[in-house]
């Protein structure tokens, strides 16, 4: 049996859009959240695979050295890019862009943040990086630390819900989401999501 968790990153810049490219540190709130999942209890993980931005990263760097496991940096788990939105406020974006951004949560192939990452593609190199580690753990636990938007596309990938409703999956700041795959790698099923140890 492959176990493979997957954990959002915690709080960083409130209220603000964050993407592939715009980088802001965790705030204290979000080292709170992301230490306060684990409860400094002896984790069930192998190693540690990590998207290479700062607000993952650094986490899974000081979890990594304080549980001597393995740590990857793995860029196809990086956010996605949302081009010109990246940086501004939320509620600014939802004033100036209301109409585009609801287009864009309905389907992002068809409707992406302008100057931002094609969705297809942004999905392909996360699927390319999901299988390749899932053939990778094979019979090990895992920690992915990574985005809102990887995790809603592996979960896409895993129980196969059209991309019109990823945005109705709520991925809340350093929640815990379980697959477990026995057998073909296509056969991977979510345990629970927005869950902690």
């Amino acid at each position: 049996m492959t176990t493979i968790d997957l954990m959002r990153h915690g709080e960083a810049s409130p209220g603000v859009c964050l993407g592939s490219n715009y980088d802001p540190p965790l705030t204290e709130k979000g080292w709170s959240q992301m230490r306060g999942v684990l409860a400094w209890v002896q984790p069930p993980w192998d190693g540690v695979v990590s998207s290479p931005l700062l607000r993952c990263a650094s986490f899974a760097e000081e979890l990594a050295e304080h549980y001597s496991l393995s740590l990857r940096v793995e860029s196809r788990f990086r956010e996605l890019g949302f081009g010109e939105w990246e940086g501004r406020s939320w509620s600014d974006l939802y004033r100036q862009e209301g109409g585009k951004l609801l287009e864009f949560q309905r389907c992002p192939s068809y409707n992406p943040a302008p100057g931002g990452e094609d969705y297809q593609e942004f999905e392909a190199r996360v699927a390319a990086a999901w299988y390749e580690l899932l053939l990778q753990s094979h019979g090990n636990h895992s920690l992915v630390v990574t985005h809102a938007g990887v995790i809603r596309t592996i979960l896409r990938l895993v129980l196969g819900f059209p991309e019109q409703r990823l945005f109705s999956l709520h991925v809340p700041h350093a929640g815990l989401t379980r697959i477990q795959q026995k057998g073909d790698v296509m056969q991977a099923r979510l345990v629970f999501h927005g869950g902690r140890l």
